[in-house]
C-alpha cells in the first residue's frame, strides 16, 4: 500500500508543494489528525476550568504550576531522541526492502543455463523458479500480516498452486517443529546437480551461477526473518513514544495563558495556542513516521505491497522459463544507420537537450590550436639528491627496526618455549641452535691450562699504609 507521489514532484515548481501537502492518504494529516483534535479539546477544557471554575487562590497555584512546567520543557530532549530513533528505523526500512526478494536474476539463469526444450526439462525449470517463489511465500506469511491473511494455512498455499500435494507430504515427513523454509531450496540444489550430471547444464561454472543466485535469494529471505525476529530493543521505542506524548501532556498546563496578577507571560491572549499546535504537528508527525516504518510489513498506507511482489515474481518467473528456442525473435538488420540522429516526438523535439560533458571540456586554453611540443620535465638535481638521501635514511631506519623486532621476537619465542616445555624437552629438538646462555658444553672443560698464571696478592694492612704516607 505504498503511496506514490513521484509524478507530483517530477518538476520543481511553486505548485509542486501544494500538490503533495494537501493529500490525505498516507499524509501527516491522516496520521496525527486524532491526536491533534484530542489535544486541542483537552487544552480548551483545562483553559475553561482555570479561567472560570477555579477560585482565585487555586488559580494562583495553577499559575505557579504552569510557570514551573513551561520553564522546564527543555528537560525532555525531543529532537535528540527522535533524530536517532528515526535514523535507525529508516535504515531498517531500507534494508528490509532491499532483501524482500526479486526472482528475476535467478529466472534468467534457470531459463538460459539449463538446456533442453522437451516437456520434462521445461517442467523442471518451472518447478525450480516455483520453489523460489514458494520459499518467499513461506517466509512472508510468517512475518507479513497481509500475506498471512492471504494464506492463513498451508492448505491455502497448496490451493494457490505454489505447493503441490505430494510436496506437502514430503514436508510433513520432516520430524521437527521448526519452519521448513529450507526444503524448497534443498530441492533446487538437488535438481540442478542432477541436471549437471545428465549434461543439461553445459559447465560447472553455469551450475555454480545458478546455485549462487539461489543462495543469495535464500540469504535475503533469511535476513528478512532476522529483522522480524530481532526488532529494535523495546526500551528504545518506549522511551521515544512516551517522551513525545508526555511532552504534550505537560504542554496542556504549561502553555496556558496565565491571567493571575503579576504573571510574566503577558502576551497576546490566544485561547488556543497556535504555535504549540504547530509543534505538535511536527513532532507527532515525525513520531508517526517512525511508528509506520518500524514494521513495514503490516497494513499501513506506506507498508510494502508484499502480495504484489509475490504475484509479480511467480508470473515473470514462469513466463521466462516457459520460453523455448522458437520463442526467440528472428535476427534481422535494425533500422539505425551510421550518422542517423535519434528521433523524438514532434512535441519533445523542440525541447532543449543539455549535454552531459566534463566541467572543463569547453574551457579554451591559450594556444589550443597550435602544435604543442612535448618535452621532459625539468628536475632539480639538489632536490633529487635530497629525496634519494631521505629515502635511503628511511629505508635504513626501517631495516634496523625490523632486525631488532625479529631478534626480540626470537628471544621471546625461545623463552616462551622453555616455559611451556621445559629445558629437558628443548634438548630433544633436532638441530636446535644453542642459546647464548647454554653452558652445558663447558661443565667438563679444564680452563687452568689456557688461563694465564695468577699473581699472588699481598696482604696490605691499613697501619702500614698510613706509616708510608707519614714518611
Amino acid at each position: 500500500m505504498t503511496i506514490s507521489y513521484n509524478l507530483d514532484v517530477s518538476s520543481s515548481s511553486s505548485w509542486s508543494f501544494l500538490r503533495i501537502i494537501f493529500r490525505w492518504r498516507g499524509s501527516i494529516w491522516k496520521s496525527i489528525f486524532i491526536e491533534l483534535i484530542v489535544w486541542t479539546i483537552c487544552f480548551i477544557i483545562i483553559a475553561c476550568i482555570y479561567r472560570y471554575a477555579l477560585p482565585p487562590q487555586h488559580q494562583l497555584k495553577f499559575a505557579l504550576l504552569a510557570q514551573y512546567m513551561d520553564g522546564r520543557m527543555e528537560y525532555i530532549p525531543l529532537t535528540f531522541l527522535l533524530g536517532f530513533f528515526v535514523t535507525i528505523v529508516v535504515d531498517r526500512w531500507k534494508n528490509i526492502f532491499a532483501n524482500i526478494g526479486f526472482v528475476d536474476t535467478a529466472a534468467f539463469y534457470v531459463s538460459n543455463y539449463i538446456q533442453g526444450d522437451d516437456e520434462n526439462i521445461l517442467t523442471i525449470k518451472r518447478n525450480i523458479v516455483r520453489y523460489l517463489c514458494l520459499t518467499q511465500v513461506l517466509v512472508l506469511r510468517d512475518i507479513s500480516l497481509t500475506v498471512r491473511k492471504r494464506f492463513p494455512n498451508i492448505d491455502a498455499v497448496v490451493s494457490a498452486g505454489f505447493l503441490q500435494e505430494h510436496e506437502k507430504k514430503l514436508m510433513d515427513k520432516v520430524p521437527d517443529d521448526f519452519a521448513k523454509y529450507w526444503m524448497p531450496i534443498n530441492w533446487i540444489f538437488s535438481l540442478v546437480v542432477k541436471l549437471r550430471k545428465e549434461g543439461h547444464i553445459a559447465a560447472d561454472v553455469l551450475l555454480n551461477a545458478i546455485c549462487t543466485e539461489t543462495r543469495n535469494f535464500h540469504f535475503n529471505l533469511r535476513t528478512l526473518c532476522n529483522y522480524d525476529w530481532v526488532p529494535v530493543p523495546l526500551a528504545y521505542p518506549q522511551v521515544v513514544f512516551l517522551a513525545v506524548r508526555v511532552y504534550f501532556v505537560i504542554c496542556l498546563i504549561g502553555r496556558q495563558y496565565i491571567i493571575t496578577e503579576g504573571a510574566t507571560n503577558k502576551t497576546i491572549d490566544m485561547f488556543i495556542p497556535f504555535m504549540t499546535q504547530l509543534q505538535l504537528v511536527f513532532y507527532m508527525g515525525w513520531l508517526k513516521v517512525a511508528e509506520a516504518l518500524l514494521n513495514p510489513l503490516g497494513e499501513d498506507d506506506d507498508d510494502y505491497e508484499c502480495n504484489y511482489i509475490i504475484d509479480r515474481n511467480i508470473s515473470i518467473a514462469l513466463s521466462m522459463t516457459g520460453l523455448t528456442k522458437e520463442d526467440m525473435p528472428e535476427q534481422i538488420r535494425d533500422t539505425f544507420h551510421s550518422g542517423d540522429r535519434p528521433l523524438y516526438s514532434e512535441e519533445t523535439a523542440k525541447l532543449p537537450v543539455h549535454e552531459l560533458v566534463g566541467s572543463v571540456a569547453r574551457l579554451v586554453v591559450d594556444g589550443e590550436d597550435e602544435k604543442v611540443k612535448m618535452v621532459p620535465r625539468e628536475v632539480d638535481e639538489e632536490q633529487l639528491k635530497y629525496m634519494r638521501e631521505k629515502r635511503h635514511s628511511t629505508t635504513g631506519l626501517s631495516k634496523r627496526l625490523k632486525e631488532k623486532l625479529q631478534r626480540r621476537s626470537q628471544s621471546v619465542s625461545l623463552r616462551s618455549l622453555e616455559d611451556t616445555r621445559g629445558v629437558g624437552d628443548l634438548d630433544n629438538i633436532p638441530n636446535r641452535p644453542k642459546p647464548w646462555y647454554d653452558n652445558h658444553d663447558f661443565t667438563n672443560h679444564d680452563f687452568s691450562a689456557s688461563m694465564p698464571p695468577q699473581r699472588t696478592l699481598e696482604t696490605v694492612n691499613e697501619e702500614d699504609n698510613q706509616s708510608d704516607k707519614s714518611k
